[in-house]
């Protein structure tokens, strides 16, 4: 049976320290090694140029997805280089797993951003209310250049003739304009 801890013995000051050297997520030696950027060498950073230059929110995110992809595939390099070595590569795949799942978000973000999830939808109704009123305008410059009613009557009869399946004909157009990533 587990033994029962009062909070008279647990010791505050190692609780705020946080994990020592030893239970630390980075290896021993590697935290002394990381180097801090000086500001000019930020420079050469596509992501810190992007958001620097104060870029729209889809270049960023390609910067961003690109500066994921050299992660992983560093990631990707290491495990196969440890798993040659026959060392345990487990605690790698995890990370790397855990690079391509935000990958993977940061990518339906921008898609989202580019509009290529089908956020046009031709068959909905606010898309029939802008529909209505292109087609008004249309109307309203009939009765401006003073063409007569049975002309317009035609025109409206032609034009409702040919926009028949229109919208499977869009929708087609809108996924081959759609870039893709």
């Amino acid at each position: 049976m587990p033994r029962e801890v009062r909070v008279s013995e647990i010791d505050l000051d190692e609780v705020v320290k946080g994990p020592q050297q030893e239970s630390s997520i980075i290896p021993t030696g590697v935290a002394e090694s990381m180097a801090i950027m000086e500001p000019h060498e930020l420079i050469s950073d596509e992501i810190c140029t992007a958001i620097k230059e104060d870029e729209v929110p889809d270049t960023v995110l390609k910067a961003v997805l690109y500066g994921l992809a050299e992660e992983q595939a560093s990631l990707k390099t290491l495990r196969v280089e440890k798993t040659n070595e026959r060392k345990d590569t487990s605690y790698i795949s995890l990370k790397r797993g855990t690079l391509l799942k935000f990958m993977s978000e940061t990518l339906i973000q921008r898609q989202a951003l580019l509009g290529t999830t089908s956020e046009l939808d031709l068959r909905g109704p606010r898309f029939r209310e802008v529909f209505k009123m292109l087609l008004g305008i249309i109307s309203s410059t009939f009765d401006e250049v003073k063409i007569p009613p049975e002309y317009k009557e035609m025109f409206f009869h032609a034009l409702a003739r040919n926009m028949e399946g229109w919208e499977d004909k869009a929708e087609k157009l809108v996924k081959a304009l759609t870039p893709r990533i």
